[in-house]
């Protein structure tokens, strides 16, 4: 069964660039759900072919260039004048696209919504990097309900691992995978306190049962000595604070150079939220990490986030050198750096040599939004599995419903080899 993941709202203007996968019956079900469609054409032979297919279904109609034989406009050019003759607010238009070039100039321009279509693996993380919130390879992956007079809501839906078990384990034929697991939310179910995330004795022995028989990396927001002691395995690789700081067997060790001149900056951060919004907020935790700081709000009243983005803004003022990060009832201050969690599985697998794409598959399986910078990183050479949902467009493949069949997946995957 394949779970739903509501992803936008939006009084919804749908623009279509190339429709050659587009089938009427897409077309005709948008419209049903309230959606006015525009569609745009790379050329005037492509408007007169799909002719036939769009009439009475769309209510604006584009073509890329001039005139029949001349130049194409430039994208940018060409998705501003959609915009301005259709008057629909960027804010309130989704794009339907395969071209970079108008994923990149949708989200300068705005858009609530970009989704990048690559019908073949090899590519899609190119659409991510030019800025796509998502990226299908069919249209059937997206649903648009109705959800008011002119409000409009995407669906994605993603596969559950278990309801496909040879497509899954297709690329494990000929290629042996590494495997990338976040703690919270993943291994260790999300508590109210953060330092009773004790990871479950059945999961500890199906680890160190899965590190027998593969490389298998914990990466996560915690910080690394933090995770080492919940799990307790040698054999695992650890990368914590989001990977700038990373170790594992064989004398395998990394701190992020940069990050390591900031850090009495973050105590002095750390000193001010405590006496702040940690006195002040009952229910709100400040847990210092070697590389951030985490204020928790789970057990807070309710609205207590602007507050503390308040304290948070005020702390990082102009200094390039931080920036906020959220997570599940999370808000970071960290490093204002070009690394990540992704950042950080391409280091561990091009420091073990696992790089070669013909040899190795990863499979990186997480909950959280940090996640998805994962889940980007291999949207062409690996496998992103998401547990649970959150509220953003997901660059995983699959998904698992929670903890306890994160569980079963390991147990499968141990018994299976």
């Amino acid at each position: 069964m394949e779970s739903a993941l509501k992803i936008f709202s939006i009084d919804a203007m749908i623009l279509v660039q190339g429709v050659g996968n587009l089938s009427r019956e897409h077309l005709t079900g948008w419209k049903n759900q309230s959606a006015k469609i525009a569609v745009i054409h790379p050329d005037t032979e492509s408007a007169e072919k799909e002719a036939r297919k769009l009439n009475g279904v769309i209510d604006f109609e584009f073509t890329a260039e001039e005139s029949p034989g001349k130049k194409k406009k430039q994208p940018a050019e060409i998705l501003k004048k959609v915009i301005e003759e259709s008057r629909v607010s960027p804010k309130k238009a989704a794009l339907v696209s395969e071209d970079p070039g108008f994923i990149s100039g949708a989200r300068r321009m705005g858009l609530a919504l970009v989704i990048g279509i690559r019908q073949q693996i090899p590519g899609r993380r190119n659409l991510y990097d030019r800025g796509a919130h998502l990226v299908l390879e069919r249209l059937e992956d997206i649903s648009v309900y109705r959800g008011g007079d002119t409000e409009c809501s995407f669906t994605q839906n993603l596969p559950n691992v278990f309801t496909d078990l040879n497509k899954f384990e297709t690329p494990f034929s000929d290629r042996k995978p590494v495997f990338f697991l976040d703690y919270d939310g993943t291994l260790a179910p999300i508590v109210r306190d953060p330092s009773s995330a004790f990871l479950p004795e059945q999961t500890r022995v199906l680890l160190k049962s899965l590190a027998r028989l593969y490389t298998v990396a914990v990466v996560s927001g915690r910080d690394m000595d933090d995770i080492k002691q919940f799990i307790g395995l040698d054999q695992l690789i650890y990368a914590g604070s989001h990977g700038f700081r990373i170790s594992g067997p064989g004398g395998l060790y990394m701190e992020h150079e940069k990050a390591r001149t900031l850090l009495s900056e973050l105590d002095r951060f750390e000193q001010h939220l405590r006496k702040t919004v940690g006195k002040e907020i009952d229910g709100v935790e400040v847990e210092r990490k070697y590389f951030a700081i985490a204020v928790h709000y789970r057990n807070a009243p309710p609205k207590t986030l602007d507050r503390i983005r308040e304290e948070a803004d005020h702390l990082i003022g102009c200094n390039s050198d931080f920036k906020k990060g959220r997570g599940k009832k999370i808000l970071e201050i960290k490093p204002s750096l070009e690394w990540h969690k992704g950042k950080a599985v391409e280091w561990i697998l091009k420091k073990l040599d696992y790089s070669d794409p013909e040899q190795y598959i990863p499979v990186y399986i997480g909950d959280d939004v940090t996640d998805e910078d994962a889940f980007r990183t291999l949207s062409d050479d690996g496998i992103g599995i998401l547990v649970g949902t959150h509220s953003i467009p997901s660059a995983a493949h699959y998904q698992l419903r929670d903890v306890e069949q994160v569980n079963k997946f390991l147990h499968y995957m141990v018994h299976s080899a």
